[in-house]
C-alpha cells in the first residue's frame, strides 16, 4: 500500500459539537404546504443565570380550515424570545400570544369587516412516537427549564415521544371558525453563531465560509453559492458545497452564499440571520471583495512539473494521505482548515497548541510558560478518514517539561549555561535576552502524535505512528534544540513499545523470525539543517545511560536522502534545510518517492522574472527570499510517497 505525506502543505480554512433529539416525523396541520411546523429552543448560559432562547415562525394571515376569504400574504413572520428558564408556562404563553396577535393588528383594529384570525391559546403536549395518538398536556405552572430542560422530558428509548406547541387561532367574533398550528418542539437545533466570507477570493484558490456554530453536520447541510453583480443575483447557484473554487469567468464578479444547516440526523435548522420572514436558507451571506486574478504559482508549477515528466498519476500525487502542519493558529484550525479538508478531502484532523508565555507575576521583567495554558497555536496532523481510523491521540504539550521528568534527559536540561549557548557553533548569542529567559520560551514548544490504523475489514490491520513538531527558532538555540532532538527520539521510542503490535502480527513476524517495528513517519520543523548535533540526536537518539535503557531504539533516516534538497526556508541573507519528514527504517515503510525542490538558483530566476514581467526592476538578488508575492509561505513543502508491505501480509 502507499502512504503520502505532506509537511507543511496547504492554503485554506469550524466545526462544532454535534447533538441530536429525537428523529422527528411530519405533524399534519391545517395550514398551507410550505408552512415551516417546528419550534426551536435552545439554551444560552450568561454570567447572571440561564436562559432560553425560543423561535419560531407563524403565517402572516393564517387560512381557514373553511371557505372564509384569506388574506393572499403567506409570509411566515419569525417571532424570537429570550427568557429565563425559571419562568412559568403560562407566562410564556401569554407573551407569545400577545406578540403574535400584536403582530396581526398592527396599524389597523378589529372590526367584523375585518376577517382576522388571532391566536387565542397555546398549549405544550407530549405525543408517544409509537404509533398511539394519545396526547398529554404539560401544565401551565410548569416552568420552561421542566419543560425543556429536565430529565423528565429527555428522550427514553423505550418510550420515544415528541413534544409538540399547539397554538389555537379564531377568528374574532366567529369563535367557532378557528385553525390549529402544530409545531414539533426541537432542542437544540442546528444553529449557525456566525458565518462570514473574510476572504479575498481569487481564481483556482478556495472560498471557505467561517462557519461557527452548534449541533451543526456539515455533510447534511446545504450550501449554495452564487457569483453576479452586487444586488443582481442570479436566481439559480452556480455551485452547491462547503467549498467554492472561483473560476476565471467570474473575475470582477461577487460572491453571496446561502446556507442551509442541518443537524446529524438531517434535521432543518433555525435559518440563519434576523430576517423578519422566513427563508429557508435564512440571511444570505456576501463576501466584500470581487473576485480576482490569483498570482502566478510558479513554485508549485514549476514542482508538478517533474510529476508530469516523470510520467507519474498527478491527481494521486495532489491527495495526501497525511498532512503535517506546523505554527497553524487554533482559531484557523478551527473555523477553516478542518471544515474544509472534512468536506473537500474528507480529511480528519487533530491538534496541540503550544504552551503559554506568561508574565512572570513575582516578577514583570521576567517570563514564564504556563504548562497548563494553551498559546493561540500549535501543531496539527490532518488524515484521510477513507484510508485510516485514529486509535489514540498523544504527544507533548511541552516537550521539555516532558524532558524534565526523565533524569537523563533533565540533566542536560540543567547542566547547559549561558557560556555554553554563547559559544554554539553558529557563533550568534543570547546578548538580548538571557538564557533563562529562552530556556521558558523554549518550554512552549508541542509535539502532537496521532496513533492510526487502517481501515479494513480485519481488526488485525498494523499500526501507524505520526508525530509532529516545531523546534525552536534562535540561532544560538543549539543545545536546546539538540535537548529537543533527543527527547522526542526518546519519546518516540516508548510510544512505539507501547503500542507494540498486536498478537496476530508479532504470531506471523514469528514465523519468519523477525519481528518488525511498528513504523514512524516524524514530521518537522527542526530550525536546524541535516548533518548538524541536532539531526543525529533525532534521527539516531545518542543512545541513552544504561537506567534509562529502552527496548527499542528506532534509527531514523529522510525520506529526501537520496534527493536532499537546497533549502526548505530561505530569508534574506540565509537559505538552509530546516524541515524534516524522517521514517524508522527497521519497519515495513519503504520511502517511493518524494518531490523534489528546484535549487534555489533557479528559484531565484523565476521570481526576478516573475518581478520583471510586472514592471518592476530587483536592484539587489539577495533581498529576495520568501513569502512573497508569488508564495505564501516561509517554507517550501516537502512530499513523500511511502509504501508499507505490512498492510500487503495483514489484509484479507
Amino acid at each position: 500500500m502507499w502512504i503520502r505525506v505532506s509537511s507543511r502543505y496547504l492554503f485554506c480554512r469550524r466545526y462544532r459539537k454535534i447533538h441530536m433529539q429525537t428523529d422527528c416525523s411530519k405533524v399534519d396541520s391545517d395550514v398551507f404546504s410550505n408552512f415551516f411546523p417546528y419550534f426551536f429552543i435552545r439554551s444560552i448560559a450568561n454570567q447572571e443565570c440561564k436562559k432560553l432562547v425560543a423561535e419560531l415562525f407563524i403565517p402572516y394571515s393564517i387560512p381557514a380550515s373553511t371557505n372564509f376569504e384569506v388574506q393572499q400574504d403567506r409570509r411566515q413572520r419569525r417571532f424570537s424570545f429570550e427568557c429565563s428558564v425559571h419562568e412559568p408556562l403560562s407566562v410564556f404563553f401569554t407573551r407569545l400570544i400577545s406578540s403574535i396577535n400584536g403582530q396581526y393588528l398592527k396599524g389597523r383594529s378589529i372590526s367584523t369587516n375585518n376577517r382576522v384570525y388571532l391566536a387565542t391559546k397555546a398549549n405544550l403536549v407530549c405525543k408517544s412516537t409509537d404509533g398511539s395518538t394519545a396526547l398529554t398536556e404539560f401544565s401551565n405552572d410548569k416552568t420552561l427549564e421542566d419543560c425543556f430542560l429536565s430529565d423528565s422530558t429527555d428522550n427514553n428509548p423505550s418510550k420515544p415521544y415528541q413534544l409538540l406547541l399547539q397554538i389555537n387561532f379564531s377568528m374574532h367574533d366567529y369563535p367557532e371558525k378557528n385553525t390549529l398550528l402544530v409545531y414539533v418542539v426541537q432542542r437544540n437545533p442546528a444553529h449557525i453563531i456566525q458565518c462570514r466570507l473574510n476572504t479575498i477570493p481569487m481564481v483556482g484558490c478556495p472560498v471557505v465560509p467561517l462557519l461557527e456554530g452548534e449541533n451543526i453536520c456539515l455533510t447534511n447541510s446545504e450550501f449554495l453559492w452564487f457569483v453576479g453583480q452586487s444586488k443582481k443575483w442570479p436566481d439559480k447557484p452556480c455551485h452547491k458545497g462547503f467549498l467554492f473554487i472561483p473560476t476565471e469567468d467570474h473575475v470582477g464578479l461577487s460572491i453571496q452564499l446561502k446556507v442551509r444547516v442541518r443537524d446529524i440526523k438531517g434535521m432543518a435548522g433555525v435559518p440563519f440571520g434576523t430576517n423578519k420572514f422566513f427563508d429557508p436558507y435564512g440571511q444570505p451571506i456576501e463576501c466584500k471583495s470581487p473576485v480576482l486574478i490569483a498570482p502566478n504559482q510558479v513554485f508549485h508549477q514549476q514542482r508538478y512539473k517533474w510529476i508530469e515528466n516523470n510520467q507519474l498519476d498527478s491527481q494521486h500525487l495532489r491527495v495526501s494521505d497525511f498532512i503535517c502542519l506546523q505554527e497553524v493558529d487554533r482559531w484557523v484550525y478551527d473555523k477553516y482548515l478542518l471544515n474544509a479538508l472534512r468536506s473537500h478531502r474528507n480529511m480528519d484532523g487533530i491538534f496541540l497548541a503550544k504552551r503559554a508565555v506568561i508574565t512572570d507575576p513575582n516578577d514583570p521583567a521576567k517570563v514564564k510558560v504556563d504548562t497548563e495554558k494553551e498559546k493561540g497555536e500549535g501543531c496539527a496532523i490532518f488524515y484521510r478518514r477513507a484510508r485510516f481510523e485514529l486509535v489514540s491521540k498523544c504527544g507533548l504539550p511541552s516537550i521539555l517539561h516532558y524532558a524534565s521528568t526523565v533524569p537523563f534527559l533533565s540533566t542536560m536540561l540543567n547542566n547547559f549555561n549561558s557560556t555554553t549557548l554563547s559559544c554554539s557553533s553558529t557563533g550568534h548569542s543570547f546578548s538580548e535576552e538571557n538564557t533563562e529567559t529562552h530556556i521558558q520560551k523554549s518550554l512552549s514548544q508541542c509535539l502532537i502524535s496521532g496513533i492510526f490504523r487502517e481501515k479494513s475489514t480485519t481488526s488485525q490491520s498494523p499500526l501507524l505512528i505520526v508525530s509532529n513538531a516545531h523546534f525552536y527558532f534562535h540561532p544560538s538555540a543549539s543545545p536546546i534544540r539538540i535537548i529537543q532532538a533527543r527527547t522526542v527520539h526518546y519519546y518516540l521510542s516508548k510510544l512505539a513499545m507501547d503500542y507494540r503490535q498486536s498478537d496476530k502480527q508479532v504470531f506471523f513476524c514469528l514465523l519468519v523470525y523477525i519481528i518488525k517495528p511498528i513504523p514512524i513517519v516524524f514530521c518537522g520543523d527542526i530550525n536546524q539543517c541535516p548533518g548538524s548535533d541536532v539531526y543525529t540526536a533525532l534521527t539516531q537518539g545518542d543512545g541513552c545511560p544504561s537506567g534509562e535503557e529502552v527496548a527499542y531504539q528506532p534509527i531514523f533516516e529522510s525520506a529526501y536522502v537520496n534527493n536532499p534538497p537546497e533549502f526548505t526556508n530561505w530569508v534574506p541573507g540565509f537559505h538552509n534545510v530546516l524541515d524534516v519528514i524522517l521514517y524508522n527504517t527497521d519497519s515495513d515503510l519503504k520511502c517511493i518517492h518524494v518531490l523534489p525542490i528546484d535549487p534555489l538558483e533557479k528559484i531565484q530566476e523565476l521570481l526576478i522574472q516573475l518581478i520583471n514581467e510586472n514592471g518592476q526592476i530587483v536592484q539587489d538578488s539577495s533581498e529576495l527570499g520568501l513569502p512573497n508575492a508569488y508564495f505564501p509561505s516561509d517554507h517550501i513543502a516537502l512530499v513523500a510517497d511511502f509504501s508499507w508491505d505490512s498492510l500487503e501480509h495483514t489484509s484479507e
